[in-house]
């Protein structure tokens, strides 16, 4: 028997020490244990605050290297266009116009940025926003505004105009406080009057208009005619200084909405971005971005050579993990939404800790789950009836192909479906029971119940043009969550108009 263990104790040595995992191998060949925890705690801070830094201005997603019968990056190209309307624009005077189209998260505003940013020359860069320019008059408020920012000058309105015509009072004739005067703000009939100038200033004038779509549903498009239309009059070498309109929107059918005036002015340059297509684009911006490098230190240059070293090992380990394949595949499948990755990846780096200082499967499956999260109503059940039909009647607004509904759709259809009720109730000991009418301020206290516990967010900026009863909201509480919600209340009749088909 001895003879027979000590080729086992000879053995022991050789099988019992195992190779240190890739996250410790570099840092314990270099230093100690007790020297690790001296700089691996710092290194790990900058190197989570050069990714995040990172995170701010992704890089463009590209193919693998591998695959040579992939084309060109659909947004490369759009990026190589832009660039080049622009260039014209600022160094030969050329007046340009084009739409940049794509879906959600596709990375137009990051295209128009980068674009921005390499222009030769500095240019006078107006941004405007449908969201918040919901009127051609707080357009003009916003041009004029960033005017004098960038330009130092006051546009007010001219001496010769009738100002005082309509009184002191004149709510029209707004003002701006600045330092050392104050910016009059024209009158929307002055509309013409201030984009024509923005060819006599001394630099080239960049209009960016975010949410190009929302601009192209006001009343007469008026801003959209006197930009086009002085972007139509520019001319190269004629001495005056040339302008550019860059709209941005997700909407197919932008162009359609153009009045005829100013579709013929609109020089139907469309460049259309997309999300990427393989999965490879994917995997190569998330090794891409991890492996950030850390800015250069002279007093720890030796540690954060390390550092790297071990950081760069850990990495590709981590990239070429099945695990983290399958992870990333999955959520490729249901979105291709580059901010979705940015924050898959910010919530990855936030989770390395000094005792865990490298990424690994379980911290990505960790954050995937928290972004799948949906939120939680519980308490359905215990509605009282009319917030009920206000989400029964939500539901089948949604199921109709309508997202976003207003007060005055989900009032219609709870009084369509009482008026059905009355003509076919449901039987019950004998006796028919309709649906019960509710008064509309009641259901109007409901609905803006729903409002304030944030059950309902406007989807719409705000204005007092439009009343409560039409502003668009969208509903957070999904089918099934209410379906079982009516099912527990018992009311047979909301159980039948819950499932009546559409």
């Amino acid at each position: 028997m001895p003879s027979v263990q000590q080729p086992e104790r000879s053995q022991t040595p050789e099988k019992s020490p195992r190779l240190p995992s890739p996250k410790r191998v570099n840092i314990r060949a270099t230093n100690s244990a007790s020297s690790i925890a001296h700089y691996v705690g710092p290194c790990l801070n900058m190197q989570k605050r050069a990714i995040l830094r990172a995170l701010q201005s992704l890089p463009d997603t590209r193919a693998d290297e591998g695959d040579e019968d992939e084309e060109q990056p659909r947004n490369g190209i759009v990026m190589q266009q832009l660039d080049d309307l622009l260039k014209a624009t600022v160094t030969r005077g050329e007046g340009n116009s084009c739409l940049l189209l794509g879906p959600r998260g596709s990375g137009k505003s990051r295209i128009v940025e980068r674009c921005l940013a390499n222009v030769p020359q500095k240019p006078i860069i107006i941004r405007l926003s449908g969201w918040t320019e919901c009127n051609d008059r707080l357009a003009m408020r916003e041009i004029a505004h960033q005017l004098f920012q960038q330009t130092g000058t006051a546009y007010s309105i001219d001496e010769n105009d009738d100002t005082d015509a309509a009184g002191e009072d004149n709510p029209f004739l707004d003002t701006i406080e600045t330092e050392q005067n104050q910016l009059l703000l024209p009158p929307p009939s002055h509309l013409p009057a201030l984009i024509s100038t923005l060819p006599t200033l001394s630099r080239p004038t960049i209009v960016i208009i975010d949410s190009f779509d929302l601009f192209a549903l006001h009343p007469r498009q008026a801003l959209l005619y006197c930009l086009l239309d002085t972007v139509q009059s520019c001319r190269a070498g004629s001495g005056r200084s040339a302008l550019a309109v860059v709209g941005i929107t997700s909407r197919l059918d932008t162009t359609n909405l153009l009045e005829k005036r100013v579709k013929s002015r609109f020089s139907g340059r469309t460049l259309r971005t997309a999300h990427p297509r393989v999965l490879n684009a994917w995997t190569g911006l998330v090794q891409e971005v991890l492996s950030t490098p850390l800015p250069g230190n002279e007093d720890n240059e030796e540690h954060v050579e390390t550092w790297q070293s071990s950081w760069k090992t850990n990495i590709d380990a981590f990239i070429s993990d099945d695990a983290v394949e399958t992870l990333l595949r999955e959520v490729f499948a249901v979105s291709k939404d580059i901010r979705l990755l940015r924050n898959l990846l910010m919530g990855l780096v936030l989770q390395l800790t000094e005792d865990s200082p490298y990424p690994s499967a379980s911290h990505l499956s960790a954050v995937i789950s928290a972004q799948r999260l949906r939120l939680q109503h519980g308490e359905l059940h215990a509605l009282p009836y009319p917030s009920l039909c206000l989400l029964i009647a939500c539901m089948h607004s949604r199921t109709a192909g309508h997202d976003t509904f207003t007060f005055e759709m989900l009032h219609g259809r709870f009084t369509r479906q009482v008026r059905t009720s009355t003509a076919a109730p449901v039987q019950v000991n004998g006796g028919s029971v309709g649906m019960v009418r509710c008064p509309r301020p009641v259901m109007m206290g409901a609905f803006e119940e729903f409002i304030a516990s944030r059950i309902f967010v406007c989807v719409m900026p705000a204005t007092a043009i439009v009343s409560k009863e039409f502003i668009k909201y969208r509903c957070t509480v999904e089918f099934d969550d209410l379906r079982k919600a009516v099912a527990r209340t018992g009311h047979a009749h909301l159980k039948r108009w819950m499932n009546k088909p559409q």
